[in-house]
């Protein structure tokens, strides 16, 4: 699985995954139909050199680049596939393959340590928005799915975090997974403004995670005041 993959090909599954799940899952809809702003211009060159920067103030950051999380995709949709998900709706749908899903977004990521941030530029704003709104009605009922891949199960619960940002929209989820035998858990903060989706994700636990929760935060904000 992908644990025994290099750590830079890990890293970037785990982003394409993310952004896959970001714009296919059923997230909770947002209080305001107002745009998420004009759309801001930057191709994978000017995305990763903004990314450099800010990887530059993280200890041992690594950039992954557009162009490595492409060179994932086949691999990372053939893993998706694999992964049966109870209930089914709450799993990724694949109406359309990934590289025609994201084809037209440009796409990068920063390791640091246990944290994964990623960072998708969409084509415009209003595409953003209606992906962020989509199933919103079934955001409810995929609080609670299992996962069993490799005839291994896992249990997860999503709990709802009170975040916010500088982004027009953000929301925080503390993910719970459980094989039956050991629980860990995950912060998944995620956010939109303008045509740009950001995203952090981090292990936690229950002392740890309101400071991480502030640190997702404020990541969000160095990321959105970065790529302006």
């Amino acid at each position: 699985m992908l644990a025994h993959r290099p750590q830079i090909l890990r890293a970037a599954s785990l982003a394409v995954v993310a952004f896959v799940m970001a714009s296919c899952s059923a997230p909770a809809p947002s209080d305001t139909n107002d745009s998420l702003g004009p759309a801001i211009e930057r191709n994978a060159q000017q995305l990763e050199e903004a990314l450099n920067q800010f990887a530059g103030d993280q200890p041992g950051a690594t950039v992954i680049t557009d162009a490595q999380l492409r060179s994932m995709i086949p691999k990372a949709q053939q893993w998706l596939e694999d992964v049966e998900v109870n209930p089914s709706k709450c799993g990724i749908t694949f109406a359309a393959p990934i590289a025609e899903q994201l084809q037209n977004s440009v796409m990068g990521a920063v390791e640091a340590g246990d944290r994964l941030i990623t960072v998708a530029v969409y084509p415009d704003s209003e595409t953003l928005k209606s992906q962020w709104d989509a199933q919103a009605a079934a955001s409810a009922d995929c609080s609670r799915y299992s996962v069993k891949v490799d005839g291994e199960s896992r249990a997860f619960h999503l709990a709802k975090q009170s975040v916010q940002s500088t982004a027009k929209l953000t929301e925080g989820y503390v993910v719970t997974g459980s094989d039956g035998k050991k629980t860990s858990q995950q912060l998944v903060v995620r956010a939109a403004t303008a045509n740009i989706l950001l995203g952090v994700q981090q292990d936690t636990n229950g002392a740890t995670m309101p400071e991480h929760l502030a640190a997702a935060a404020e990541t969000v904000d160095k990321l959105i005041e970065q790529l302006n």
